[in-house]
C-alpha cells in the first residue's frame, strides 16, 4: 500500500467529517489481513487501503460507519476466518483470525495527521502509538517491529512510520520510465537521475516525486543511504553505465541493480575489478537485473525488476 497516498486520504477527509481508521493489530495462520495492514473509512462509506478484503471489508465498514454515529472512539475486534467458529465471524472461511483496531478519528487529530506526512514528506521516522484513550505520533522510533499488547481493557499498539521505500532510478529512458510506473504504484518515493534535460521521456515522467540533472557520476552525492534505498541503473550506454555504478557501489542501500547484457555486465565488472574496486561489493550488483521472466518490453523488464526488489524488500 501507498502509505503516503493514504495518510493524504485520511488528512482530506478528516478536514470535512470524522473517518475510521482501521488497522490489523495481530493475525495468524492464513489470515488474509496481515500484521500492519490498514484501511480508512469515511461516513460515506469511502475507503483506502485493506484489512484483507472481501465480505469482512463490506461488513467492516458498515460497521465503524454506525460506530461514527455513536459516543464510542475506539473499538477491538477479534474476527475468526471460520464460519463454524463459536467466536466472532469474519464472513471469510479460510482460517486462522486477526485482530482489528478501530479508532474514529476528528479533526482534533488533524494535526497528528499533518505530522506524519510531514515525516512521510522528509523520510523521516515516528511511531504510532494507538490505545482506547489515546491516537498519538511523535518524532523517532527504535521499533524494528509492529508492537502489540493484547489486553481487551488496556491494549496497545506501536508501529514505526515515516520511511518511504525510496527507488534511486539512474537513467530515464523507456525502462526507467516504466520502473518509475510501476514502483510508484507499489507505493516507493521515486527519484530519477539522468544528464539530460530534454529527452521526452524524462517530460513524460509522471511517476517521479524527483528529477535530477546531473553528470552519472556525480548521482552517489545524492543517494540517501539506508534499508529503505533501492538503486536502479538503466543508463543509455556502457560508459554510463559503468559511470553510475562506480559512484553508487559503496552506498549502504538494501539493493543495486543494473540492466544490460550478460557481456556488457562481464566487462564493466572487470573494469571495476581494474579500479580496485573489492569483488565483494561487486558481488552484491544484481545484474542482470530483475527476476528471469522473458521480459523483453520496457513494461515487461520493469515488472521483472520490481518483483526483484519486491524480494528483496520482504526477504
Amino acid at each position: 500500500m501507498d502509505s503516503f497516498n493514504f495518510w493524504k486520504f485520511v488528512l482530506s477527509e478528516l478536514k470535512k467529517k470524522k473517518i475510521a481508521l482501521l488497522i490489523v493489530a495481530d493475525s495468524s495462520n492464513s489470515s488474509p489481513g496481515r500484521k500492519g495492514f490498514k484501511m480508512a473509512v469515511n461516513e460515506g462509506a469511502k475507503a483506502i487501503g485493506t484489512i484483507g478484503g472481501g465480505i469482512m471489508e463490506n461488513d467492516m465498514s458498515k460497521f465503524v460507519i454506525s460506530l461514527m454515529n455513536s459516543e464510542k472512539d475506539s473499538e477491538l475486534k477479534r474476527l475468526y476466518h471460520n464460519n463454524k467458529s463459536i467466536h466472532e465471524k469474519s464472513g471469510l472461511n479460510c482460517g486462522g483470525r486477526q485482530i482489528v483496531i478501530i479508532k474514529i478519528l476528528t479533526k482534533k487529530d488533524l494535526t497528528i495527521i499533518e505530522h506524519i506526512i510531514k515525516n512521510l514528506t522528509k523520510r523521516k521516522k515516528g511511531e504510532l502509538l494507538i490505545n482506547k484513550s489515546d491516537f498519538n505520533y511523535r518524532d523517532n522510533s527504535d521499533l524494528n517491529d509492529i508492537y502489540f499488547k493484547d489486553d481487551e481493557e488496556k491494549w496497545e499498539y506501536k508501529e514505526q512510520i515515516g520511511f518511504i521505500e525510496t527507488a534511486f532510478i539512474i537513467g530515464s529512458g523507456h525502462v526507467g520510465l516504466s520502473v518509475s510506473k510501476i514502483l510508484k504504484l507499489l507505493g516507493f518515493y521515486i527519484i530519477v537521475f539522468d544528464d539530460r534535460a530534454e529527452v521526452y521521456t524524462i517530460k513524460q515522467n509522471i511517476y517521479a516525486d524527483e528529477i535530477i540533472i546531473c553528470k552519472y557520476h556525480e548521482v552517489g552525492n545524492k543517494i540517501i543511504e539506508g534499508d529503505n534505498s533501492f538503486i536502479v541503473i538503466t543508463t543509455s550506454n556502457y560508459l554510463t553505465d559503468t559511470e553510475a555504478l562506480i559512484s553508487v557501489i559503496n552506498k549502504k542501500v538494501k539493493y543495486i541493480g543494473m540492466m544490460g547484457s550478460k557481456r556488457k555486465i562481464r566487462n564493466i565488472f572487470n573494469a571495476l575489478k581494474e579500479k580496485g574496486i573489492n569483488e565483494n561489493l561487486i558481488s552484491k550488483v544484481h545484474s542482470p537485473i530483475g527476476q528471469e521472466i522473458g521480459a523483453e518490453t520496457p513494461d515487461e523488464i520493469a515488472v521483472s525488476i520490481a518483483a526483484e526488489i519486491i524480494k528483496v524488500k520482504n526477504k
